[in-house]
């Protein structure tokens, strides 16, 4: 319990008043000053000297208006309790001290804290970090040798979209002239199901495809893809750029087959990266790459912006999203975006860079 006399509090005061509301260096006062003391928390010095000047005592009462009454140390218990386990909640720490949420959540405004959610990132297994720190240093040395590295590579991924695509609705609204809640409603569980599973790239400022895949994917239509397809998709690209292409495939399995990195191995030599490719791409890398980093984040954002009614409807809306994704492409989404990454995941021994756009 973080308690003092009368006379520690007074004195408490006088230091604060010393280090003329230095908060970082009051501390510091009051150790020299009282070396056989306990040395409160920096809150104890800011709350108390709040107190005396707001109200003139530690509890204040206007009349005719019913207070509850708190220990005079109660600010700095609650404040304590989060800085030891900043994962807490309010409601467990209203209780442990016997206090309403409101006057958890007053402490914790009057001090400035605010509430943040997690993001979702993958598991990264024994190994990860150090994998996705060695490709970062490959990327920015190749970077600084040719400048032209990073705006030759093909960004590849492929992703499901379905009728079903929005699961959060915290920030989706309906704007009513109207005072009253006009209810509107808004599917979120359907009998009939449907989905497309799209393929697309990025090569410096050039969105490609998207193009649709089966929904069973395996190494035989992901070959004919590559094979049949790709070839007509990447005419999208400059024939100089073109031919000095580096390909990026995929992390998923059924791309990691041998007639798959054979074929890769004919058509690009010692110029794709890969889960098994010349230049080896770290698992469990979606933040690394700009087609899951940048393009289904806003292409999804696109696309759900009506509700979705059926699977024509679907493809139609994606096909809007990347033409209007083209017209807005930046060069800058996969080269200094990429570099800043990079420098992020080394600084930080391969950890997750949390999802920006």
């Amino acid at each position: 319990m973080t308690t003092f006399p009368n006379a520690e509090y007074t004195d408490i005061l006088f230091m604060y008043g010393k280090a003329n509301g230095n908060a970082s260096g009051v501390r510091r006062l009051y150790q020299e000053r009282f070396p056989q003391r306990r040395v409160p928390n920096v809150h104890v010095f800011i709350n108390t000297y709040r107190r005396i000047r707001e109200t003139g005592s530690v509890h204040h009462q206007e009349p005719g208006v019913t207070y509850t009454t708190y220990a005079a140390d109660i600010d700095e218990q609650i404040l304590e309790a989060f800085e030891a386990d900043r994962t807490t909640n309010i409601r467990t720490i209203a209780h442990r001290f016997n206090v309403s949420i409101w006057k958890v959540w007053s402490v914790l405004n009057t001090e400035g804290k605010h509430p943040f959610r997690y993001t979702s990132v993958q598991a990264l297994e024994e190994g990860n970090p150090q994998r996705r720190t060695l490709f970062r240093r490959f990327l920015l040395t190749a970077d600084m040798e040719d400048r032209l590295f990073l705006r030759s590579i093909v960004w590849t991924d492929e992703s499901k979209f379905s009728h079903e695509g929005i699961t959060n609705f915290h920030n989706l609204h309906y704007w009513s002239d109207a005072a009253e809640n006009p209810h509107v409603k808004r599917q979120t569980s359907f009998q009939r199901k449907f989905s497309v599973n799209v393929w697309a790239g990025v090569i410096g400022k050039i969105l490609i495809g998207p193009y649709y895949l089966p929904d069973n994917l395996n190494r035989d239509n992901y070959l004919v893809f590559l094979k049949n397809i790709m070839p007509d998709i990447l005419d999208e690209v400059p024939l100089n750029v073109r031919n000095q292409i580096i390909f990026q495939n995929d992390g998923c399995p059924a791309h990691q087959r041998l007639t798959l990195r054979n074929f890769l191995n004919e058509q690009f030599p010692n110029r794709w990266i890969g889960r098994s490719g010349p230049i080896l791409l770290p698992p469990r890398s979606l933040d690394l790459t700009p087609v899951d980093y940048y393009v289904w984040g806003c292409m999804k954002d696109l696309d759900y912006v009506e509700e979705i009614r059926d699977k024509n409807h679907l493809i139609r809306k994606i096909e809007e999203a990347a033409t209007k994704m083209k017209q807005e492409m930046k060069l800058g989404i996969t080269t200094s975006e990429i570099r800043r990454r990079a420098r992020f995941c080394i600084r930080h021994n391969g950890s997750h860079l949390e999802h920006q756009r």
